[in-house]
């Protein structure tokens, strides 16, 4: 749900953009040899990564089987907190420095914002918002009395 809704902010944020085509398409000549180039390199990269047998992945013997009450969840658990611990820690801090420095720039008082106490809202009683008065008409409305137009 999260990542469709991130794409479908994204489609928003590229339809808004003024992008003019004609000029984005100037420099794609020129800078077609080099996509090439980096196009090849990186086929080349995936040839040889997924070429099992130049790196003899395939005379790996498999890891041996776990017990029956082994948990990933626990293994993972355990590596946080003892061999990554400090690295683990670090996210966290900079994790939580983000989320305090979006609070704090979401929350700055602007000088044009009317300030709003709900408390003096609650207070008010109904006498106190609404006066009803009676007053006369100045200009006599000419009505219909048949069809009840005016």
């Amino acid at each position: 749900v999260y990542v469709g809704a991130v794409m479908v902010l994204f489609l928003f944020v590229v339809m808004m953009l003024d992008i003019n085509l004609d000029r984005l398409r100037e420099g794609f000549w020129r800078y077609l040899p080099v996509a090439g180039l980096i196009g090849v390199m990186m086929a080349a990269e995936m040839v040889m990564i997924l070429g099992v047998k130049n790196f003899g992945l395939g005379r790996v013997v498999p890891p041996a089987p776990h017990a029956a009450d082994y948990s990933n969840t626990a293994e993972l658990g355990r590596l946080l907190y003892t061999d990554y611990l400090l690295p683990f820690e670090l996210a966290a801090v900079v994790l939580l420095v983000a989320i305090v420095s979006a609070i704090a720039l979401t929350l700055r008082e602007r000088k044009d914002s009317k300030f709003i106490d709900p408390a003096e809202q609650v207070k008010v009683k109904r006498n106190d918002r609404l006066r009803i008065i009676k007053m006369d008409a100045e200009i006599e409305a000419k009505v219909d009395h048949v069809k009840g137009k005016r």
